[in-house]
């Protein structure tokens, strides 16, 4: 499909580092834990350096904007809004978020000179310039709604797994732990699960703190750039038409298969590249060779198809690029990345524990 010279003909070649082990990563835990930086509400999931690419002047003041659609509304009229308006999550790292803000503001400053360069061809003159486009993918995967998801799933999959073991099969200890925790012999199912729950609420405060997430977003950010350190770039411009960009932009693709990440079918371990649009004419591709390289139509709509279907809440559009209407068909029932009602907080989220101080 499309032109040759950007076919997935090769594939992620990245060198396995294995995540920290758990005294490893309770050690990051304890250190995270007591950080105090201050807490940044509204944080990008898609980086406005990138966004900017997208933006146009409009209206008699000429002010920059990015069109955009809502996933959950396609067939309602575009809004627009200016690039640091766009892209954002509330609360997304809810604890000591500075780390990852400055790891995040690192990487877009560097950003802007590796789109310069690749705007006047001379992006390849310099690894820097790679160095910087692997991070990019990178901290949009691993600082992205689709982790944040992920990460909320396995924390309430693996609280379930805890509750109905000590249910099923240690009652008659959590009886008598009851009755030493807090005084009384327990009368209902209730009680014991409250102990349960008792004996992870340590665990379950840093969880809702946000600190596990806060850690893994640090870690994993160094960690899959080690990984794919010495993976090549090539920078894809199309012949004709123009790229979108959802709010889940760094996708992991394979020929012939529907997947675009993680909670889609497809991880590092199986796919056949890594995809972030630059801009309206610029896409990078980590798993298709190096180089410079101009791509048909259908390669073009392949790519945007993935981006509108991996979006979680907004694809974006450069304003007069006509895509509206392309968006609104590539949009199916398969929602890979719709963020839980549960993790939509306008404040900071109160634990889904009940806490056993507030039980008698």
């Amino acid at each position: 499909m499309g032109c040759a010279a950007c076919q997935p003909v090769l594939v992620l070649s990245f060198k396995y580092v294995p995540p920290p082990t758990p005294v490893e990563y309770d050690r990051l835990v304890h250190e995270a834990s007591q950080d105090s930086q201050q807490l940044k509400p509204d944080q990008h999931v898609v980086s406005r350096v990138l966004l900017d690419q997208f933006a146009e002047p409009v209206g008699v003041k000429g002010e920059r904007l990015v069109s955009s659609l809502n996933r959950a509304y396609m067939k309602a009229k575009p809004t627009k809004r200016g690039p640091a308006g766009c892209g954002k999550f509330r609360h997304f790292v809810r604890h000591a978020s500075d780390s990852s803000e400055a790891a995040w503001m690192a990487t877009e400053t560097r950003m802007r000179e590796a789109l310069n360069a690749a705007d006047n061809g001379t992006f390849f003159d310099q690894t820097q310039h790679s160095d910087t486009v692997r991070d990019a993918i990178v901290l949009h995967m691993v600082r992205s709604i689709p982790a944040l998801i992920g990460s909320d799933e396995t924390w309430r999959d693996r609280h379930a797994a805890h509750i109905a073991q000590w249910m099923r099969h240690r009652r008659d200890v959590l009886f008598w732990l009851h009755r030493a925790h807090f005084g009384w012999s327990p009368t209902s199912d209730q009680e014991l699960q409250l102990m349960a729950e008792a004996l992870i609420s340590d665990l379950a405060a840093q969880m809702d703190r946000g600190v596990y997430f806060r850690v893994t977003v640090v870690e994993r950010f160094g960690r899959f750039s080690r990984m794919l350190a010495n993976e090549s770039v090539k920078l894809c411009q199309p012949a004709s038409g123009e790229f979108l960009i959802g709010d889940v932009p760094a996708l992991t693709l394979r020929e012939g298969h529907p997947g675009t990440g993680a909670r889609d079918g497809l991880g590092l371990e199986n796919c056949d590249e890594l995809v972030l649009p630059l801009g309206p004419q610029l896409l990078a591709v980590l798993g298709a060779g190096h180089g410079y390289a101009t791509i048909g139509a259908d390669d073009v709509d392949r790519y945007n198809t993935a981006q509108v279907r991996a979006a979680a809440d907004y694809v974006y559009l450069r304003p007069g690029s006509g895509l509206e209407a392309f968006a609104r068909d590539a949009v199916t029932p398969h929602w890979p990345n719709r963020i839980p009602v549960r993790l939509r907080q306008a404040d900071l989220p109160a634990t889904f524990l009940r806490q056993p101080d507030a039980v008698r």
